[in-house]
């Protein structure tokens, strides 16, 4: 069992880019191994609730909106982590797409 933690706490900014970002990667490998729409609207839910999340995080803890960043980051986390269970990807697919987004200089 995880411990409770307290929404008076910040959100973890770093955090929610870095889901945000997963979201995104797994959305364009999912997307390019022709999955199925719902699968596919899933990922986008999760994107979405991170990127809220993100947003809700510049107000003060312990206000309603702050609450309400950390359920959209919970929910951001629950579609990503069934995405991501359903998907099979791994780890290595994910790395190898992000990492065609650098551009290298010679």
């Amino acid at each position: 069992m995880r411990p409770r933690r307290v929404q008076s706490e910040p959100l973890p900014r770093e955090t929610l880019r870095d889901l945000l970002a997963i979201s995104r990667t797994l959305y364009r490998v999912r997307a390019d191994a022709g999955a199925a729409v719902e699968e596919l609207e899933r990922i986008e839910r999760a994107g979405k609730a991170f990127a809220q999340a993100l947003e809700f995080s510049k107000l003060k803890p312990d206000t309603i909106g702050h609450r309400a960043g950390w359920g959209w980051a919970d929910k951001g986390l629950e579609l990503l982590t069934e995405a991501l269970a359903d998907a099979g990807t791994s780890g290595a697919e994910l790395a190898r797409v992000a990492g065609e987004r650098l551009k290298w200089k010679d």
